[in-house]
């Protein structure tokens, strides 16, 4: 019995079989089909081809059918055969057009009983499909066709007037009867066709089968032989590389005693393999500058029989010590047991050397950037500075001119006209002309020493202002120049407050409003001032030269603080020209910036900053006309821990 693939395979080799010779039948009856026609117009032609008419003769009737009919039949069915080979349908219609001929050539024919045995052949020629469904199509037509022209035109299809309406049931018999036999045939040669396929697909699956355990066992051996001969080169392979590698191999037994060492062990200790073997490698390759603890955890590793992987520092045999990467394995025997370990030793001490040298670089590049950030910061501090000065000398000008204009010097010469005219001050202010003036010139003058005074008190108190203003600044930037990483609880609103004073003259010269956001719950904050100051100053001074640049109507700086579980966020906010998203992944590198005079040394330096204090700053925007953004993002720092790294640095 065959299985369902089998089955699949057996039907899809029958259904390919098939359709190939249902092809070379639908050649075959194309043939017939042109014949056929040529027949039929053969019969009009040499029957019937005339009709007279008292003296006229036409073509007869006949003739047009054989012709039209033929045409039409044979046409339709050499056409739908060659659009649709492989169709079960194509079979149907060609039985079908097949007895039609039949119906037209009994017709052609004046119902001649000769003609009837088309009907037979065709039968005989149909079962060339092997397809018995296709006869019962061919005889359904053949008896509707005797049906109907026997009822309504027995003279076409029986060759007489009159005919009884029951005759058709003969004719359909002998049909059936035929038919009786052709398609059991029918079935039983498609039933063989079918075994053959069913034989012939489990021929191949045997061979397939055969064959595939063939190719299996021919691979099973192909992979051993390989394996084997991968196992020796690779054995050969580890030997050279053992022998000529420039790092030290090691193999010692599960108590760490040394059995053997390569030629590369000795290059980097000076060791030979006979002063080692039977020694331990921390008897003699350790020392002062050895790290006690990867001893230790060497130690542990050898009792547990584990791995392990570390750097220390070992001692060549003149003294002189280096860096060293160990790497150890455990060697598992068949039975499981570790009886040995392989060490693979690496002189590490030019990539430490190299690795100890990038820190040091790293740590000066970053002193480098934070200097060049405070002296923009400063730059800019600097800059405040000296527009509150430009204030203080406008004042000290008005004042000065104030002053040598001022009526004063009128009222000294009216006081030194009264102290002539003192014994007789009232006869001269009564009778003389000039006496007579005093009191209104007095009035005047006593009113223009009352608006200078006006004035001056206004300017005055203007230069106060900006003498406490520049006191302010030079604070801040004071608090900014003390000592760093002194983690300390401050008040966050003063900070912010602190940051702003420091750009107070130009937010104010250019009108830029300013807005302070802080949640309610949001008022200490942990960390280091000096450098949180730096950051946020150079945040401000940026937002305001964006604003200012690009000259935005309506300038505006929103400083936002929220806080969450992990960490604080402060948020540096305008309304200026925005950041083209492309240039938001590079405008924290070193020498990049937007703006016209710039140097791009703030933003990195306040990148750098932040990441020092275990934070991070970003930027975003929307694009060009949205405005910006600057997120200082700090973690939240446990007070004790805070305490006790105070007192450290305290000490």
């Amino acid at each position: 019995m065959q299985s369902p693939a089998g089955i699949a395979a057996t039907n899809e080799l029958f259904q390919k079989r098939y359709e190939h010779e249902c092809l070379w039948v639908h050649r075959f009856m194309t043939w017939i089909m042109i014949g056929q026609w040529a027949l039929g117009l053969a019969f009009a032609a040499f029957l019937s081809p005339l009709t007279w008419i008292g003296q006229r003769n036409e073509v007869h009737v006949h003739v047009w059918a054989a012709f039209l009919i033929g045409m039409s039949l044979s046409g339709f069915a050499i056409l739908w055969m060659r659009m649709f080979p492989r169709e079960a349908s194509t079979r149907h219609v060609v039985a079908v057009v097949q007895m039609l001929w039949s119906a037209l050539l009994i017709h052609l024919s004046g119902g001649r009983i000769e003609t009837h045995f088309h009907v037979f052949a065709s039968l005989a020629i149909l079962s060339i499909y092997r397809d018995w469904r296709i006869l019962i199509s061919a005889t359904a037509v053949v008896a509707m066709d005797h049906f109907v022209r026997g009822v309504f035109y027995p003279l076409s299809v029986f060759g007489i007037m009159t005919e009884s309406p029951y005759r058709w049931m003969e004719h359909a018999a002998w049909v059936l009867f035929e038919v009786a036999f052709l398609a059991p045939g029918c079935y039983r040669l498609r039933k063989e066709v079918w075994e053959l396929c069913a034989r012939q697909t489990e021929i191949e699956f045997a061979k397939r089968s055969v064959d595939q355990q063939v190719a299996e066992r021919t691979k099973e051996l192909s992979e051993a032989y390989d394996l084997l001969a991968a196992q020796t080169a690779e054995t050969e392979k580890l030997a050279l590389v053992a022998r000529y590698t420039d790092n030290a191999v090691i193999i010692t037994d599960a108590d760490a005693t040394i059995e053997w060492v390569n030629e590369g062990f000795t290059r980097i200790t000076g060791y030979a393999a006979e002063e080692v073997i039977g020694r331990r490698p921390s008897d003699f390759l350790h020392g002062s500058m050895t790290d006690p603890q990867v001893c230790s955890v060497m130690r542990e590793a050898i009792a547990s029989q584990t791995g392990f992987n570390v750097q220390t520092i070992n001692y060549r045999k003149d003294g002189i010590p280096y860096w060293v990467d160990i790497e150890v394995r455990p060697i598992h025997e068949s039975d499981g047991v570790v009886r040995r370990f392989i060490a693979i030793e690496a002189d590490a001490t030019d990539r430490v050397q190299q690795e100890q040298e990038k820190v040091r670089l790293h740590q000066e590049l970053l002193d480098v950037s934070r200097q060049a950030g405070m002296a923009e910061i400063a730059t800019g501090v600097l800059h405040n500075v000296g527009n509150i000065l430009n204030s203080v000398n406008v004042s000290v000008s008005v004042i000065r001119n104030q002053y040598s204009k001022s009526a004063l010097a009128n009222l000294e010469k009216v006081s030194a006209l009264i102290a002539e005219h003192e014994n007789t001050f009232p006869e001269f202010v009564s009778t003389d002309q000039r006496g007579k003036k005093i009191p209104a010139y007095v009035q005047r003058v006593t009113s223009a020493l009352s608006g200078e005074r006006q004035t001056i008190d206004v300017e005055l108190l203007d230069l106060v202002k900006n003498i406490e203003h520049i006191k302010e600044i030079v604070a801040a930037q004071q608090s900014m120049a003390r000592s760093s990483e002194l983690i300390q609880e401050l008040d966050l609103r003063g900070l912010i407050e602190d940051a702003l004073a420091a750009n107070k003259a130009s937010l104010m010269n250019h009108n830029i409003q300013i807005t302070l956001d802080l949640d309610e719950g949001e008022k200490m904050i942990t960390t280091d001032k000096h450098r949180f100051l730096q950051i946020v100053i150079n945040l401000i001074k940026n937002a305001k030269d964006s604003l200012v640049e690009h000259k935005v109507s309506d300038p505006q700086i929103i400083v936002r603080a929220t806080c969450d579980e992990v960490s604080n966020t402060i948020s540096v906010i305008d309304n200026g020209a925005g950041i083209p998203v492309e240039n938001l992944q590079q405008i924290f590198q070193h020498g990049y910036t937007t703006k016209t005079n710039g140097h791009g040394f703030g933003l990195h330096s306040s990148a750098n900053t932040a990441g020092e204090m275990g934070g991070k700053l970003t930027a975003l925007s929307e694009g060009l006309g949205c405005g910006a953004r600057f997120e200082l993002n700090l973690p939240i720092i446990d007070q004790d821990k805070n305490a006790a790294k105070n007192v450290e640095v305290a000490v």
